[in-house]
């Protein structure tokens, strides 16, 4: 049986927060802004694109019509947009207590390894792991002034189980994973939680639709979905773990990895 994630949490759950999802114009990043807006949150979107920010800003504040929603566009790998992001929020908001960070990169999909090239390495090192740094590094001065926080990372099973075609992917995740572990160890002592949400295929992003449209990807990923016992998830199934994660229902949790794959593996 299937159900809508959205209204699953309390509205107050999370009243009184302001939460950054960056990547969230599409996919399991605007999943994610909804449902932590329907928990209570006020959401700030972020984006590369503009026109898109603001499209999905338009579609969530009808979503949510009792959520308040701003959106900062910001590129990562231009550390003066991230700062102008980080000052906005704090004039604007008053504070940072909550960051979901999906992970993003414009190198190549799967791929075997001696097919990628040095740009899909730089690619895939700084969309998914040096984008998660430049963004902790600024988030946490701010949630320590609040008195602690939650940053939730995306990454992907690849970072935990070795797949053919993710060698240059799933190293960069791990590092983004094993990071989270290090530095929710570190900032325990600030009241700051680090964790990590993994889904492997996951339908209804831009992801699945472009690992689909490659044949080597998609009959690696095809295989896997018929592993999916319990279906092949969804950015709705996947956002609820994120905002659990950022909740003071996993107050006690940090340093953790936590796969979301419809039983595809045990990883």
């Amino acid at each position: 049986m299937d159900f809508s994630p959205l209204g699953a949490f309390s509205p107050t759950l999370l009243a009184g927060k302001v939460a950054l999802v960056t990547g969230s114009t599409a996919g399991i990043g605007a999943r994610t802004a909804e449902q932590l807006a329907s928990a209570g949150a006020t959401v700030i979107l972020n984006g590369r694109s503009a026109e898109s920010g603001h499209a999905m800003r338009a579609e969530l504040e009808a979503s949510v019509p009792t959520a308040r929603f701003d959106f900062v566009s910001a590129d990562y790998n231009r550390p003066e947009e991230l700062d102008a992001m980080f000052a906005h929020i704090r004039e604007t908001h008053g504070g940072l207590d909550i960051v979901c960070h999906t992970t993003m990169t414009d190198g190549a999909g799967p791929r075997p390894f001696m097919e990628t090239a040095r740009s899909d390495w730089l690619a895939a090192v700084s969309g998914i792991y040096l984008s998660l740094l430049e963004i902790t590094q600024r988030a946490v001065p701010m949630m320590i002034d609040r008195g602690g926080g939650a940053i939730v990372s995306f990454a992907s099973d690849a970072a935990k189980v070795a797949t053919p075609g993710e060698a240059v992917l799933g190293g960069a995740l791990a590092a983004n994973c094993m990071f989270v572990r290090a530095a929710g160890l570190e900032l325990a002592r600030h009241k700051i939680r680090l964790n990590a949400v993994t889904p492997s295929i996951t339908r209804g992003t831009k992801t699945y639709d472009k690992v689909m449209a490659n044949p080597f990807s998609r009959r690696l990923f095809e295989k896997a979905e018929k592993r999916a016992r319990l279906g092949v998830a969804s950015a709705e199934h996947v956002a609820p773990m994120a905002v659990f994660l950022a909740s003071p229902l996993a107050s006690h949790i940090t340093g953790q990895v936590v796969s979301v794959n419809g039983g595809i593996s045990a990883a």
